[in-house]
């Protein structure tokens, strides 16, 4: 066996040889490093570099990749300033966040024991180790410095260490002998445990012990040694993270004689599992190290009157050592990751606090905060972080993966237990806050999802909120201290920076010195000839920072984040040394080259992009065009709007809704508290692979992971007029997720409540939003370049007024959201040029689905994919009283769904009705491609699942019903080949291979069982019709639109039936409003607008209250012989439930069109309306009078 050594603490195993070395590697040295590390008050012990040594633009910031992280420095720190961390600290004052319920009364456990003989031979250095030596400014002391850090604990291997027998003595600030000069400092030691009675609030939730590293709710204790028990709660705000003067070299020294360092191996030697808490722990360490740093001299009367930074001590531990701060980024990317995971549960949580106001402030601030994973600046710092390496199996989990697992968590339970011996409260309480809040990420990201709802105790919320606002602002102040360091420096060094800085040679693996300065370039044609004597900076400076700044400029361009001419244009004013550009690179370009480049670009005037005329225009241009009004351009607008922004959709048909208003079956999306489901983002990913048939695909993840937020968002952000109550299982679906109303169609009932919540901002006054119907997008608008889309050019294709009439529009984001282009047969249709095969097909795409987003951006060579990839649908109803029309009424799929079952003329099943779509079309060409006309009959227990679908069909004479199977065996379709008895067996062997769970067509599921019981039936006749294109504009996850060359066509995006590549060759039903929903909320999150000062509050709209009710109806009597007069285009009236409607002006604006409503004219139409449409679809209507009795 192998030769084993256990840790006597937590039983950690030290040696492991043999085949398991690679799945234990390193892991023995996992406590004790990370129990050092975790010790809040350690200090930072490294080379003393003299400080005005340290050069701004050498390397006092970190930069570049975050080892074991899929993101950059910059990418973190540019989401963070840009968007997080305003929320976050928004988001810990409120009344929620700044009250944490945790035990500070907890023993330590390893005072009464005896010191043991050190076990192994490993000095105490690197982030562990207390620095020494510093005194406070402005306090003289009388004899032993009682400001100073207590090394006395610490120091080599071999030294006499602190024993277990007794703590030593807090060590604070003494009052004594006036070293305050009378003036008494703040107790800093002490919690202040103030707490208003409005802000108590009783809390229940400990966590149940679990053993069995098999079971997935192993991780679930994983914080138990954190206890919360106490019935006292402390005000995080009054409690200030900042320095105490405390010694807590005592409490890592226990830690290290009760491990074995020796055994521990370098980063790159550890497992995976090792370095990710090495690093979490070590980022927590950093976080605390900033902290005190930033805030260490305390108020001195007459000398300071705020908390003033030690800008020596943080230079000190991370000057030369910029590197130990990726740590931190790493462990906030980790922690956004959970936040990202818990973002279904956390959405529509009820931080409640019993105070409306701010209950619904503290929601908002959190919905805002889980939505900025959609904004371009956040959404790859979200996903930067990988659980699912962690503890990963090939198969079956083994004895060791469980050991692996085991030791993990015992060495997160010793450091835990290791809080209670830090004797200074204070310090106590953000040591055990911040890890509370790494162990909640941790059980986010390693339990199950479907266990995150009824897992997590307010204390754990708490704990994540705060700890990622900790880790937040330490990334903040890193360039600030930096900053102020070398402003102090330049203030009072002046002369020995000179001396002993800017005239040695630079580093040559950073800024190699030429023999002398080079001679400025001649400028380019056009670029700026103004004089830059730069005489206030010495030369090799001027060439350093001048280096420094070409290396930023590099950098961006190499990542595509600028475009030519900006670089063009700011390079040539480098060259001939603009000295205002250099100062701009000492102070930006070290530790944030995107923000170096931003400022520099608008410094330089010949980095506009755009001619004077079309720059005039967009500074005054709304955030965002939306070309087509489906449910992808309505999500993206109202997303928008709620933001802040100001929009314009353009439509060119009469109404919006597009084929979206068509959908009947459902919505996709995984629900994650729906646990009985067994329904996983996972699940959803692997069947959209499988259908599509393309293997990877960047694509699809934006869609199954974002179908969990938007499902969250279509309930609450529409819930006044939607509710998606049933959920039904669709081919190619192995769970059930999509999502439907019980009052209405889906399609039709989320396209009316968008477009509810839409006209509250066209009443608001505000401006912000302009609707154009019947307004058809000619042009892209782009700059003289063609390097950017900056607005719309348009005709007014329809009304009765304008038609005709042109325009222009200008914006700063332009998005196409026209669908696709399955209903132009024309000789110029992309569906002639790619697949005339199909154009003997009907389809069931509305009229204006012509491929008018396509061409627009093909015109300025943006990039298209899969054109060629048109789904065929194979149940599109054939109407025997109008077979020939070539748009037909879609059979949707939530039919087969809920257990109908397709047969041939003579009566027998051909294929697995629940398969995709492209299969059961192909079973149908094979057995009868000629006719290509099938039975589908459903049951009466599926009829009364898919009850609103029903009623539609069989109002518009599409399906019959049949209460005998006698009476369906003698039903025309069967052409005299189908008796009684062939029925009964067909449905008799269905029911057999339903009790089985496997019929010879592989199928798996079926529902609403048994279909020989007897009837009543609903049948139609079905037939495959052109549907959807799976082929459109190539976008990357962002939606951006590509170029050919895989550039992005800045300020041009798309979203919809419009993009391809995402559903590969087959597209799942239901996925087509869930790609609405998903890519339109995705540029609505993330598209910068201007009036970004206006989101907080543009966000409360969310919850204003319905319009004011319609008025009350006339009441003038309409006979029957006066409404029947009034049943042409020219004067249309409908009875609905007793109440008289004129259509007139709307028949043009139907989306079914102006047929579907002229069919009822002249008569009532109570019965069609209410199979297809809920009631408060009238609301925009007033009646004109009562029908008479």
């Amino acid at each position: 066996m192998f030769p084993l050594t256990f840790l006597s603490s937590v039983g950690i195993t030290c040696g492991l040889q043999g085949s398991h070395t690679m799945a234990m590697k390193a892991c023995c040295g996992l406590a004790c490093l990370l129990l050092v590390l975790a010790v809040a008050e350690a200090e930072v012990s490294s080379t003393k570099v003299p400080t005005w040594a340290v050069k701004h633009e050498f390397g006092c910031v970190p930069s570049g990749p975050v080892d074991d992280a899929q993101c950059d420095v910059e990418a973190v720190e540019k989401a963070n300033s840009q968007q997080l961390h305003s929320i976050l600290s928004e988001l810990v004052n409120t009344t929620y966040f700044r009250l944490l319920q945790i035990n500070l009364e907890g023993k330590c456990k390893f005072w009464t024991k005896a010191v043991s003989e050190a076990k192994c031979n490993s000095s105490a250095t690197g982030e562990a180790a207390a620095g020494a030596g510093e005194e406070v400014e402005g306090v003289k002391p009388k004899g032993k410095k009682q400001c100073d850090l207590d090394l006395s604990g610490g120091g080599k291997v071999g030294e006499k260490k602190i024993g277990f027998n007794a703590p030593p003595p807090v060590k604070c600030w003494s009052v004594q002998g006036g070293l305050f000069g009378g003036f008494m400092p703040p107790i800093t030691n002490l919690v202040d445990k103030t707490i208003s009675n409005d802000e108590k609030k009783l809390l229940d939730g400990e966590s149940k012990v679990c053993d069995d590293p098999a079971l997935p709710e192993y991780w679930l204790d994983i914080c138990h040694k954190i206890p919360t028990n106490s019935t006292e709660y402390v005000n995080l705000q009054l409690n200030p993270e900042r320095w105490t003067g405390y010694n807590g070299s005592h409490v890592w020294n226990a830690i290290y004689d009760e491990n074995c360092f020796d055994k521990l191996g370098s980063l790159h030697e550890m497992c995976y599992e090792e370095r990710v808490l090495y690093r979490m722990l070590s980022g927590m360490h950093a976080s605390i190290n900033i902290h005190i740093s930033e805030q260490y001299y305390p108020p001195v009367k007459g000398k300071r009157d705020k908390w003033e930074p030690n800008l020596d001590r943080f230079m000190n531990h991370y000057g030369a050592n910029p590197e130990r701060l990726k740590n931190l980024h790493f462990a906030f990317v980790v922690l956004l990751r959970a936040l990202r995971k818990a973002a279904p549960y956390l959405y529509n949580f009820p931080f409640s606090v019993g105070e409306i106001a701010e209950d619904k402030r503290t929601s908002l601030l959190v919905q805002r905060l889980l939505d900025s994973h959609l904004l371009a600046s956040c959404s790859h710092v979200f996903e930067a972080f990988d659980e699912q390496i962690m503890f990963k199996s090939d198969g079956e989990e083994s004895e060791v993966q469980k050991s692996l697992k085991s030791q993990f968590k015992g060495v997160f339970h010793n450091i835990s237990e290791v809080m209670d011996c830090i004797s200074c409260q204070k310090c106590k309480l953000h040591g055990k806050l911040q890890l509370l809040g790494l162990g909640t990420a941790l059980k986010i990201l390693l339990i199950p999802e479907q266990l995150i709802s009824t897992s997590l105790s307010r204390p754990e919320l708490v704990a994540l909120f705060n700890t990622l606002h900790k880790f937040s602002h330490a990334i903040i102040a890193v360039p600030r201290l930096t900053t102020k360091f070398y402003e102090h420096q330049l203030l009072y060094k002046g002369d020995v920076l000179d001396e002993k800085v800017m005239n040695q040679p630079a580093p040559p693996a950073q800024v190699p010195s030429p023999p002398s300065p080079p001679a400025p370039a001649p400028a380019r044609s056009g670029a700026p000839t103004r004089s830059s004597t730069v005489s206030s900076i010495p030369p090799q400076e001027s060439y350093n920072l001048l280096d420094l700044a070409l290396s930023a400029v590099a950098s961006q361009a190499r990542k595509g984040a600028i475009d030519s001419r900006t670089e063009d244009a700011v390079i040539d004013r480098l060259l001939v040394k603009d000295e205002s550009l250099l100062l701009l690179a000492k102070h930006y370009a070290s530790f944030n080259s995107q923000r170096f480049l931003e400022h520099a670009a608008r410094y330089s005037k010949e980095a506009a992009l755009m001619g004077s005329e079309v720059r005039a225009a967009v500074s005054d241009a709304v955030d965002a065009i939306v070309i087509g009004g489906g449910l992808a351009g309505l999500s993206a607008a109202l997303t928008l709007l709620d933001r802040g922004g100001s929009v314009v959709v353009l439509e060119k048909q009469g109404h919006l809704g597009g084929n979206s208003a068509w959908a009947s079956s459902g919505v996709n999306a995984v629900d994650v508290n729906d646990t009985k489901s067994g329904d996983s983002v996972e699940l959803f990913t692997q069947d959209v692979v499988k259908a599509a048939g393309r293997g990877d695909n960047p694509l699809i993840p934006v869609l199954t992971e974002g179908s969990v937020d938007s499902l969250a968002w279509l309930r609450y952000r529409l819930k006044e007029h939607l509710n998606l109550d049933l959920v039904g299982q669709m081919g190619g679906h192995s769970k059930p997720r999509t999502h439907r109303p019980s009052s209405g169609l889906a399609g039709s009932a989320i396209i009316f409540a968008i477009q509810k919540q839409l006209e509250k901002y066209l009443e608001d006054g505000s401006g912000r939003f302009r609707l154009m119907k019947w307004t058809s997008a000619t042009k892209l608008i782009t700059e003289e370049d063609g390097a950017a889309v900056v607005g719309v050019e348009y005709e007014v294709v329809g009304g009765k007024e304008e038609k005709g009439s042109k325009g222009k529009l200008y914006s700063r984001n332009v998005i196409i959201a026209t669908g696709g282009y399955a209903s132009d047969y024309t000789n110029t249709s992309l569906l002639k040029q790619y697949r005339p095969d199909l154009l003997k097909y009907a389809t069931t795409n509305n009229k204006g689905t012509t491929g008018d987003g396509h061409k627009l951006a093909m015109a300025i060579k943006a990039k298209t994919v899969d054109l060629n990839d048109v789904q065929v649908h194979p149940t599109g109803f054939h109407n025997p009283a109008d077979p020939h029309n070539k748009v037909k009424t879609l059979c949707a799929e939530i039919l087969r769904g809920e257990g109908g079952i397709l047969l041939d003329r003579t009566g027998k099943r051909f294929a697995d009705e629940l398969g995709t779509r492209d299969y059961v079309t192909g079973r149908m060409l094979e057995v009868d491609g000629e006719n290509l006309k099938f039975a589908l009959v459903v049951n009466g227990k599926g009829a009364i699942k898919a009850k609103k679908h029903i009623e539609l069909y069989t109002r518009k004479e599409l399906l019959v019903k049949f209460d005998t199977l006698e009476q369906l065996a003698a039903w025309s379709f069967w052409e005299g080949k189908v008796n009684q008895e062939m029925l009964q067996q067909t449905m008799k062997k269905y029911d057999e291979d339903g009790a089985k769970g496997i019929d010879e067509w592989g199928k798996k599921y079926f529902h609403n069982l048994p279909f020989s019981g007897g009837g009543p039936y609903y049948a139609g006749i079905v037939t495959p019709v052109i549907h959807y294109c799976m082929g459109g504009i190539a976008i990357n996850a962002h939606g951006a639109v590509l170029r050919e060359d895989g550039s992005v066509v800045r300020g041009l995006y798309a979203a919809g039936e419009v993009i391809g590549g995402l559903h590969g060759k087959n597209r799942l039903g239901g996925n087509a409003l869930s790609e609405c929903v998903v890519f339109g909320r995705l540029l609505g999150q993330s598209l910068p607008i201007a009036n970004t000062e206006e989101e907080e509050q543009a966000s409360l709209q969310e919850t204003k209250g319905a319009l004011p009710p319609s008025p009350s109806p006339a009441s003038k009597t309409i006979s029957q012989e006066e409404l029947a007069k009034h049943q042409t285009k020219d004067s249309c009236w409908v009875s609905i439930e007793g109440k008289v409607y004129d259509f007139t002006d709307f028949l043009d604006e139907h989306p079914a069109g102006a047929e579907a409503i002229l069919k009822y004219g002249g008569k009532d139409g109570t019965e069609i309306f209410k199979a297809i449409h809920t009631d408060e679809m009238l609301a925009d209507f007033q009646p004109i009078g009562v029908l008479a009795a």
